[in-house]
């Protein structure tokens, strides 16, 4: 006996990813500053240990340590990106960063975008311009072709 042929039942159509709104990265965005400034914190008190005046030597190293901060920001964004496609901020409010074409960050596009993400933040400009944008974006997921989404 011959089985009825069968037509596969359609998929139903994929519903696109929700953008995280800009409060909701601006408070992932907090939480991370917050880790990188404890991260800092716990290492400033041992570098300036054994000098006479600590407060003169941080404020007179200051440039170093901005420059510190900058790196460790940098590499933050990125490892995180590469490894799961989200800071531990990002993590915490459901939020992941993918693509505009969908996929996951290249090594490349996360690096350019952590770099970029240090020259958005000068002035907060690029941060800001996430408010006004129908995506969300900030001006370093812009250049990079990427959003924040929410899982």
């Amino acid at each position: 006996m011959q089985e009825p042929d069968t037509v596969p039942e359609p998929r139903p159509p994929r519903r696109a990813a929700q953008r995280a709104s800009p409060l909701g990265r601006a408070v992932a965005f907090a939480v991370d500053g917050v880790l990188l400034t404890l991260v800092i914190a716990i290492h400033a008190p041992i570098a300036l240990w054994n000098s006479p005046y600590p407060l003169d030597a941080a404020v007179a190293a200051a440039p170093l340590w901005l420059a510190l901060a900058a790196v460790l920001a940098v590499a933050y964004s990125w490892f995180f990106a590469i490894f799961g496609g989200r800071t531990p901020g990002m993590a915490l409010f459901g939020q992941r960063l993918q693509m505009l074409h969908g996929g996951s960050p290249t090594p490349v596009a996360a690096l350019a975008r952590a770099l970029l993400s240090v020259v958005s933040a000068a002035g907060l400009f690029g941060f800001v311009l996430a408010l006004f944008d129908r995506r969300a974006q900030t001006l370093h997921d812009k250049l990079c072709r990427c959003v924040v989404i929410v899982d």
